[in-house]
């Protein structure tokens, strides 16, 4: 009967299916104006939280694909040999990571994603789980709203039929009574029900606007998720970094002394005056194909 209830309830006030034009619904106006804010914030939370399980997945390929370069050997440079075979002009192929601390490496990426989980993950879910309890609390609300209404129409309905009944007593007294009574009971116990059932509502609907109201507030801590969760990140980045101990690092020359002072540690900006002077060497013919030459020579007797 409940069920039959609320489907002729929310036709009635889905699609206006009703003669009494002067009913007023009950209101769960405030409730439905919060929920539907929360919803489409749990909407950006649910892409938070998908692109936060994205990093984790994306770092700990790219770390572990970083320690397996590093422990890679470096192709070595070959010479023809006196009986023809091809000699390496290294007796052992050497790591392309050298001292590079590859398990740091491996913790730095597994630290991440525990602190991603704990510090910031696990508080979005918390919150989606009182979200959907909530959503699940609405739902039963609407319900006991319709429900309500339902009620009061038969109420409505039977406070009509006595007034009715009462009009017409002076005609048709004795069976007048009889109905009268009949439908005085049948109001009485429909009264109670709607009574029991506003009482339900009311508790609900409170209880969900507390709800609410919690949830709601514990949104303005986002910003502070999203901060550490950039801090986490950063920290990640700079432990892999340190991992190369760059502060050390000096590089040995190539075949051919291509690179200039060697002995020096990499300095970007000397690299890159360097590669400015290499691309000053090349020059092109008349007929398109590339010439070297000197550049500081030229620039001696220019």
């Amino acid at each position: 009967m409940t069920q039959w209830r609320l489907i002729s309830e929310t036709a009635k006030q889905k699609w206006g299916m009703s003669m009494e034009k002067n009913f007023r619904t009950t209101s769960n106006a405030r409730n439905e104006a919060m929920f539907k804010e929360a919803t489409v914030f749990a909407q950006h939370l649910r892409i938070v939280e998908k692109e936060l399980n994205q990093w984790q997945r994306d770092i700990e390929s790219s770390f572990g694909n970083i320690r397996n370069i590093m422990l890679s050997p470096l192709p070595r440079v070959y010479e023809e040999g006196h009986n023809g075979q091809a000699v390496p002009s290294e007796p052992e192929p050497t790591m392309v990571g050298g001292d590079v601390q590859v398990e740091r490496l491996t913790t730095a990426s597994a630290e991440t994603k525990k602190r991603l989980d704990v510090e910031v993950i696990q508080p979005i879910k918390q919150w989606m789980v009182a979200y959907r309890t909530i959503a699940e609390r609405m739902r039963r609300l609407e319900a006991l709203r319709l429900e309500l209404d339902s009620r009061r129409r038969t109420v409505a309905d039977l406070q009509g039929r006595c007034e009715r009944v009462r009009a017409n007593l002076g005609t048709t007294r004795a069976r007048g009574e009889v109905d009268m009574e009949i439908t005085l009971r049948k109001m009485q116990h429909k009264e109670d029900k709607m009574q029991r059932t506003a009482s339900q509502f009311q508790e609900m609907e409170q209880t969900v606007y507390n709800s609410l109201f919690t949830l709601i507030k514990d949104t303005s801590v986002l910003r502070d998720y999203a901060a550490a969760a950039l801090l986490i990140i950063n920290e990640c980045f700079s432990a892999g970094y340190a991992s190369f101990n760059m502060e050390q690092v000096q590089y040995s020359t190539t075949a051919g002394g291509v690179y200039p002072d060697m002995a020096n540690k990499y300095d970007p900006k000397q690299m890159e005056r360097f590669s400015q002077q290499e691309q000053a060497k090349v020059v092109v013919t008349h007929d398109g194909s590339d010439q070297f030459y000197d550049y500081h020579q030229h620039q001696q007797y220019a």
